[in-house]
This record gives structure tokens, sequence and C-alpha cells, in this order.
């Protein structure tokens, strides 16, 4: 039976929409993806020679602060 075929009665008894939890999972997708992101640059930072790093604009002082955040951290 269609939506639009329904009986008022059951129309009435639907539950709400799940957009509200749609977008929780979205937001926790967004922010799954983001710290993964993080993650495998710092890998890949961590992989850099240390004489390649003049290169990218970095000091060793820096990519040793930013290898100590966690994934979480900006």
């Amino acid at each position: 039976m269609s939506v639009a075929a329904r009986p008022p009665v059951l129309d009435s008894m639907a539950s709400p929409p799940a957009f509200p939890l749609a977008a929780a999972l979205v937001r926790a997708g967004a922010a799954l993806a983001l710290w993964e992101r993080r993650a495998r640059t710092r890998r890949h930072l961590r992989a850099v020679p240390p004489e390649r790093l003049a290169d990218l604009g970095l000091t060793p002082r820096e990519v040793s602060v930013e290898l100590a955040k966690g994934f979480w951290r900006a």
C-alpha cells in the first residue's frame, strides 16, 4: 500500500520523521572522516625524513608538536 493510499487513521499513528537521527548520523560520520584524515596526515608526516621538512616549510619542533596531538585535536 503506498503512502498516499493509507487511511487517515494509520497516518496519524505514524512515527515522527527520522530527520534528527539522520542529521546526527551525518554529523558523526563527518567527525569520523575528519579524525581519520588527521590520523592519516600525521602518519604521513611522521614518515617524512628530517632533511625534507624544510621543503615543506616545517621545523622539527613544529612536526613534533603536531605529532604529539591526538587525532581528535585540530
